[in-house]
């Protein structure tokens, strides 16, 4: 935008300065060519005089000898005709016939002042044509013709061009740095300001904020009233979290001892179908402080503000691979990895670890008893670039061969306590996904669920890729 910005304030700049100097230039050239047409002027009425006694006496050596030393010296033609335009003597051979030298001689010869030429720019390379009349005593005698280049005006307006337009540039550059740069960066830096602080709004930052004091009073506004929209959303959400953090805190009591006096309960029943309905009532007491804890490490999740950090990325899935192995050797489930060393993200802290516990429980509870595979590669830009450029990135895949999930459910899957109907009886509160989808975004990632191949669920986080320490690996 601001590349843009400086061009049209160029362009405008340049028009103006444009339309200021074309009738400068126009002025500077008539007054070279007027102060040349006067010295031409003086010397046709000298020429004028001269060729009046020659005429007279028919006595023309002198009038010759003057008329070559002349052409000699100024490069010029010069030729006398007398009243039947009869050429009378010429310092070098003029055609009386073209155009322009005709129409100044019977100028002349009607006792017509000598018509001033025009503007002679640098690229006209037409000569100055002037025509005095010889009079005696009123009487026309004849006329005198000075044909002379246009080489030195011309010169001389190219010279006056050349500055002009070097005054012109300078003058443009100038305006350019000293003024219109300036402006251009302070009515667009609260712009930037604005579009850098959208985006953060965007991505959840909340909390960003843009001065009230910079760029134009509309622009001014425009900041006053982003940060009370921003106050706005961020006291929305606050009070959100709140009412969830509070009402999941809230409910755990009363959850605790409601279990209790069903449990308690089981002595008093003694009929079958009564200890069956009171056993499911108890599980779903459980199944009802799962949600509540859920809702807990969501809200918590939600209000953290941890910065983003270098991880292992290598250790931390070793570790967490590690501490599933048992429940995946006690299900009967093979459990392989594919994880290169020295491998490094960035990610929140924990962010990982919760994201893998997730995953590789979702894949054990839903895989249908099929091997389990988790691979971690490093992906880098088409251009080329290190495994640790801006561009890269690392992926954590946990990829099962089960029953996976249909096109509409892998665009609903992740969602808060969304389940297949399919999963409906296997334990779970469907906010583990929301909850692992929520903390890798926050960390700048991103989670994919896709169809693995032949059969089964792709579920992949992508992290930024981030060089680790040169000391050590950071522990998981």
């Amino acid at each position: 935008m601001r590349r843009r910005l400086l061009v049209i304030v160029f362009a405008l700049v340049a028009g103006l300065i444009t339309a200021l100097s074309l009738p400068l230039v126009r002025a500077t050239a008539e007054r070279t060519v007027q102060t040349s047409f006067i010295g031409r002027a003086e010397d046709g009425a000298w020429f004028a005089d001269l060729a009046a006694t020659a005429l007279e006496t028919g006595r023309t050596g002198r009038l010759k000898a003057a008329a070559e030393r002349y052409g000699e010296l100024y490069d010029a033609q010069i030729a006398v005709v007398d009243a039947d335009s009869e050429t009378v003597l010429a310092s070098a051979p003029v055609d009386l016939t073209r155009p322009g030298i005709r129409s100044a001689l019977l100028h002349a010869l009607a006792d017509r002042p000598a018509q001033r030429p025009g503007v002679v720019w640098p690229w006209d390379d037409r000569p100055f044509v002037l025509a005095e009349p010889v009079k005696r005593d009123g009487r026309i005698l004849g006329a005198v013709l000075i044909v002379s280049p246009t080489d030195r005006v011309r010169s001389e307006i190219a010279d006056h061009l050349t500055l002009l337009v070097i005054a012109s540039l300078a003058a443009l550059a100038a305006m350019l740095v000293a003024i219109a740069a300036p402006v251009v960066r302070w009515v667009l830096h609260p712009v930037h300001d604005l579009d850098r602080a959208t985006h953060e709004v965007a991505s959840g930052q909340l909390k960003t904020r843009v001065s009230e004091r910079a760029g134009a009073p509309e622009l001014r506004r425009l900041a006053y009233s982003f940060n009370v929209m921003a106050d706005s959303m961020h006291a929305s959400r606050e009070q959100q979290r709140a009412f969830v953090a509070q009402a999941s805190h809230q409910l755990r009591n009363p959850l605790t001892a409601l279990r209790l006096r069903v449990e308690n309960l089981e002595e008093f029943v003694t009929d079958a179908r009564g200890l069956r309905e009171l056993n499911l009532a108890v599980e779903e007491t459980g199944r009802f402080g799962e949600i509540l804890d859920g809702l807990l490490q969501m809200a918590r999740a939600e209000a953290s503000e941890a910065e983003r950090t270098p991880v292992d990325v290598s250790a931390v899935v070793a570790h967490r691979v590690d501490a599933w192995q048992a429940a995946y050797d006690a299900g009967n489930v093979p459990l392989t990895t594919r994880i290169p060393d020295g491998v490094g993200a960035l990610s929140l802290p924990d962010c990982l670890d919760h994201a893998l516990d997730t995953l590789l429980d979702n894949a054990l509870k839903f895989g249908d008893g099929t091997p389990v595979t988790v691979t971690v590669t490093v992906t880098r830009p088409p251009h080329g670039g290190g495994a640790d450029g801006p561009d890269s990135a690392v992926e954590v895949t946990v990829r099962d061969g089960g029953r996976g999930l249909t096109d509409e459910e892998l665009a609903l899957a992740g969602g808060r306590f969304w389940r297949s109907t399919r999963h409906q009886n296997v334990r779970g509160t469907g906010l583990g996904l929301a909850l692992t989808r929520m903390l890798v975004e926050a960390g700048g990632g991103e989670l994919h669920l896709a169809a693995a191949e032949p059969q089964g669920l792709a579920a992949t986080v992508r992290l930024p890729a981030a060089p680790l320490p040169p000391t050590a690996a950071l522990r998981p």
